[in-house]
């Protein structure tokens, strides 16, 4: 039939939730670096739309 899962000692159990805390906060880490990376791409996005959009008002203004 099936076997019923066992719940780890007390012992395992504190190491897993350890490790999982250490790979949530790493997680985080790496989420934080996206949004970083994501932030700097989207300035320099905007800086050259800036630059083509005044490119254009000065051939405009011609």
């Amino acid at each position: 039939m099936h076997q019923q899962a066992q719940i780890p000692d007390p012992q395992t159990r504190a190491q897993s939730v350890a490790r999982w805390r250490e790979v949530n906060q790493q997680i985080d880490l790496l989420t934080l670096q996206l949004d970083e990376l994501i932030a700097m791409v989207e300035t320099g996005l905007r800086e050259q739309r800036l630059v083509r959009l005044q490119g254009k008002a000065e051939i405009t203004n011609r």
